[in-house]
C-alpha cells in the first residue's frame, strides 16, 4: 500500500501492521475516492433501502465496510487488485440490502493476516502482538465467538515456526488457548449455530475455490513494504486459509446468519471469482 524502501520510515517504526493507504499509488488514489462516493450514495439510499441510522451514521457504516472488505482482500491476495475492489463492490451491496455492517471480525482477519504474511515486511513488534492479542480476546468475547482464539493461537504459532520466525509467538498462541478455555469453562458457546445442506454445500464450494486460489499461488509479484523484495509464498497461502477459517468459525457458532452479518465472505468470495476471470480472459484471447 506504500512504497517500498530500504529501511522503515514513518509509521513503520513504530508497528509493523499498520498499512497507511499511501495516494501515490493509482489503485490507492481510487480508492480514497470510491469509499467516500459509495458512502454519500449510501446515503442517498437509506431511505429507499430503509437503512437504520441517520445520515452520518449510514455514511460511517458504509466507508467502515467497504473499506475493510478491501484492506482484507488486499492482504489475502496481494497480487490481485481487482479482488480488492470487487470484494469492496460485493460488501457494498451487502450492506445496503443486507445491513451487512459488522466489521469487527474483519479487522481481526486482517491484522491476524498481516502478522502471519508480513505484508509490510516486518516482524511484529512486541507492542503489535500484545494489541492484536487483546483485540482477539476482546472480539471472542464481544462476539461470544470462542473459535477466534483458536485461530489466532493458529496464527501466532504459524508466524513462530515458518521462514524467519517469531519464537516468543508461542507464548502467545498459548495465552489465546488458556483464555479460551477459560471462556468454555465458563459457559461461552463453541459450535452452537445451525447450518443446513445448503450451508455445507456452499462451505464446501468456498473451501474448495480458495484451496485453487493456493495452488495456483507460487511466488508472490507483491513486495513488501519496506523492503523492496517478494513477499513469502508459504506465508501469504497460510494468510489466505487462515482467512476463511476465521469466516468459518463465525458460521459455526451463529450459525447461517453469519453469512449475511460480516464483510469477511464477500472477501473470500471476490478472490477465487476474481482468479477465474483473469483466466478466463487469457483463455478468450487465445481464441
Amino acid at each position: 500500500m506504500t512504497e517500498p524502501s530500504s529501511t522503515p520510515t514513518g509509521v513503520y517504526r513504530l508497528t509493523s501492521i499498520a498499512r497507511p493507504v499511501d495516494p501515490r499509488y493509482p489503485t490507492n488514489r481510487a480508492l480514497l475516492v470510491v469509499v467516500p462516493l459509495l458512502a454519500v450514495l449510501s446515503v442517498g439510499l437509506s431511505g429507499l433501502l430503509g437503512l437504520d441510522g441517520g445520515a452520518l451514521s449510514v455514511a460511517l457504516l458504509s466507508m467502515l465496510t467497504t473499506f475493510a472488505a478491501w484492506a482484507v482482500t488486499r492482504e489475502l491476495a496481494p497480487d490481485d487488485d481487482a479482488a480488492a475492489f470487487l470484494a469492496l463492490a460485493l460488501a457494498w451491496m451487502a450492506y445496503l440490502f443486507f445491513a451487512t455492517d459488522a466489521v469487527l471480525l474483519p479487522f481481526v482477519v486482517l491484522f491476524l493476516v498481516r502478522i502471519v504474511n508480513r505484508s509490510t515486511g516486518l516482524p511484529a513488534r512486541p507492542l503489535d502482538t500484545f494489541s492484536v492479542l487483546g483485540l482477539c480476546i476482546w472480539a471472542a468475547i464481544t462476539l461470544e465467538q470462542s473459535l477466534i482464539l483458536l485461530l489466532a493461537a493458529a496464527a501466532f504459532s504459524l508466524n513462530a515456526t515458518l521462514k524467519e520466525p517469531q519464537r516468543y509467538h508461542l507464548l502467545a498462541a498459548a495465552l489465546c488457548l488458556a483464555v479460551f478455555g477459560w471462556l468454555v469453562a465458563t459457559d461461552h458457546p463453541v459450535m452452537s449455530g445451525y447450518l443446513t445442506i445448503r450451508d455445507w454445500t456452499l462451505i464446501c464450494a468456498l473451501a474448495a475455490a480458495n484451496f485453487w486460489v493456493v495452488r495456483q499461488n507460487r511466488i508472490p509479484a507483491s513486495v513488501c513494504d519496506v523492503f523492496a523484495k517478494p513477499l513469502d509464498g508459504s506465508r501469504v497461502n497460510a494468510g489466505l486459509l487462515l482467512g476463511f477459517l476465521l469466516g468459518l468459525q463465525a458460521l459455526l457458532t451463529d450459525g447461517r446468519s453469519a453469512w449475511l452479518e460480516t464483510p469477511v465472505w464477500a472477501c473470500l468470495l471476490a478472490v477465487p471469482l476474481s482468479l477465474f476471470a483473469r483466466h478466463l480472459q487469457r483463455l478468450l484471447s487465445r481464441w
